[in-house]
C-alpha cells in the first residue's frame, strides 16, 4: 500500500489509525471480560469444592476457642471470608480469611491477616497463597491454612502470657484489693455508671452489704417559711 503523500492523506491515515487501535482495544477487553467472566465462574466452583477443605478446619478453630471468639462467614459472586474476633481485654484481636480470584481470575488467591492493637510483641500478620484455576492442589490448600490457623493461635497465647497484655486486663477487687483478670473475675457489678469485679462471690456479697449500709445521704429539704402570727392587725401610726 502506497505512503500517503499529501496533508489531507496524512492526516486521515492518522484518524484512521485511532480508529483502528480503539476498535483493536475494544475487542481486547471483550476478549478478556469473557475470560474474566469464565474465571470467576470457574472460581464459584472450585470454592463450592473446597468448602470441603476449609470448613471443618475453620469449625475446628472455633471449637477450640468456644466463648472466646466469634466467627462470621460471608460470601459473594468474587469473595469467600470469614471474620474472627477475638473476645479478650488484653488487646483488639482479629482475623480474617479469604478466598478471591486474581484480577485476570486465573488463579485462587488465598489471604491470611492477623490485626492485633496495640503491638507488644512479634508475629505474623500476613500470608498469601496463590494458585492457579486449573492446578488447584487441596492438599496443599489445607496444609497452607493449617499452618495459618496454628499461628494465630500462636499469636493469641503469647499475649496470654505477656505481662504488658495482662497489666492491661488487670481489676481490682474493691473489697479484698486483690488483682485478677476481668476474665477470671467470680462476680461483677454494674454500679454508680461504674463497672466492679469481685475475686470471689463472698467478696460480691460484702460489697453489697456494703452499699445497702452506706446508701448516698438524703438530700435536705429546705425550711418552710414561717406563717404570721394570727391576731387583729395594730394600726400604724
Amino acid at each position: 500500500m502506497a505512503e500517503p503523500t499529501t496533508l489531507a492523506q496524512r492526516i486521515k491515515a492518522e484518524f484512521d489509525a485511532l480508529a483502528e487501535r480503539k476498535k483493536s482495544a475494544e475487542q481486547h477487553r471483550a476478549k478478556e471480560a469473557e475470560s474474566r467472566e469464565k474465571g470467576l465462574a470457574e472460581f464459584g466452583r472450585i470454592c463450592d469444592e473446597l468448602k470441603s477443605v476449609w470448613r471443618p478446619r475453620i469449625e475446628e478453630f472455633a471449637k477450640q476457642f468456644g466463648e472466646k471468639l466469634k466467627l462470621t462467614p460471608s460470601a459473594t459472586p468474587s469473595l469467600r471470608e470469614a471474620k474472627a474476633v477475638f473476645l479478650t481485654d488484653m488487646a483488639t484481636m482479629n482475623l480474617t480469611l479469604s478466598a478471591a480470584p486474581s484480577l485476570d481470575a486465573t488463579k485462587l488467591v488465598l489471604d491470611y491477616d492477623l490485626l492485633i492493637v496495640p503491638i507488644f510483641f512479634d508475629y505474623e500478620r500476613h500470608a498469601r497463597l496463590e494458585v492457579p484455576l486449573d492446578k488447584v492442589d487441596k492438599a496443599a490448600i489445607g496444609k497452607w491454612m493449617d499452618d495459618q490457623l496454628v499461628s494465630c493461635a500462636k499469636a493469641y497465647l503469647s499475649m496470654q502470657e505477656n505481662q504488658i497484655y495482662i497489666q492491661r486486663a488487670m481489676v481490682e477487687d474493691p473489697v479484698t484489693k486483690v488483682k485478677l483478670l476481668r476474665e477470671e473475675a467470680k462476680g461483677k457489678l454494674e454500679h454508680g455508671g461504674q463497672t466492679y469485679y469481685f475475686s470471689s462471690e463472698d467478696s460480691l456479697r460484702e460489697y453489697k452489704k456494703k452499699l445497702q449500709i452506706e446508701p448516698a445521704p438524703a438530700a435536705i429539704a429546705p425550711a418552710a417559711p414561717t406563717a404570721p402570727a394570727s391576731g387583729p392587725a395594730k394600726d400604724r401610726k
